[in-house]
C-alpha cells in the first residue's frame, strides 16, 4: 500500500478553506446594521407597554473587525422629549455567536447591558439582547439588518 503525501501548498489551502467556516466571522461581518425591531416589534416599537417610559425610534450597529458602536434613539412617552445612548466597545465572534464588551459610553452611565448576539442570514441580520439588568434578567432583543452593499 502507497500513501500519497501532500504537497505543503495544497496542504495549506486545505487547511485554510476548512477554516474559513460559515463566512460570519469578524471581517465578514463589518458594517452598519439599522435597528429594525425590538421584541419582535418593528419600529418605533415600544417592548414595555404599557409600562415603560419610552419608545425606541432608531438605532443602528456598526461594527469593525474588532469594535463596535451601538446607538439608539428614544422619545419618553411622558414628556415627549427625544434623546440617544451611545455605546462604543469591542466584540468577538466564534462560529455564529457574538460577545460584546463595553468600553465606554452609555448616556449618563446607563450601559446598554449587552448580552450575547447571534447572526443569521450570512451576517445580514444580527440579534442581540441588552437591558434592563444584563445577561440573565429580563432583556429586549433587538433585530438588526445589514445596511448598504
Amino acid at each position: 500500500m502507497r500513501l500519497k503525501i501532500m504537497p505543503p501548498v495544497i496542504a495549506a489551502l486545505a487547511l485554510a478553506s476548512s477554516a474559513c467556516g460559515d463566512g460570519t466571522g469578524p471581517s465578514s461581518l463589518a458594517g452598519t446594521f439599522a435597528l429594525v425591531a425590538e421584541n419582535g416589534q418593528p419600529l418605533p416599537a415600544d417592548p414595555s407597554a404599557p409600562d415603560g417610559c419610552c419608545l425606541t425610534l432608531s438605532g443602528s450597529l456598526v461594527l469593525t473587525s474588532t469594535a463596535y458602536q451601538l446607538r439608539i434613539t428614544y422619545r419618553n412617552k411622558n414628556n415627549d422629549l427625544t434623546f440617544e445612548n451611545e455605546e462604543l466597545g469591542t466584540w468577538t465572534a466564534e462560529e455564529n455567536s457574538l460577545q460584546f464588551t463595553r468600553t465606554s459610553g452609555g448616556e449618563g452611565d446607563f450601559p446598554f447591558l449587552l448580552g450575547p448576539g447571534t447572526a443569521a442570514d450570512g451576517g445580514d441580520t444580527i440579534t442581540l439582547l441588552y437591558g434592563d439588568e444584563g445577561p440573565g434578567s429580563d432583556q429586549r432583543a433587538a433585530r438588526f439588518s445589514r445596511q448598504g452593499g
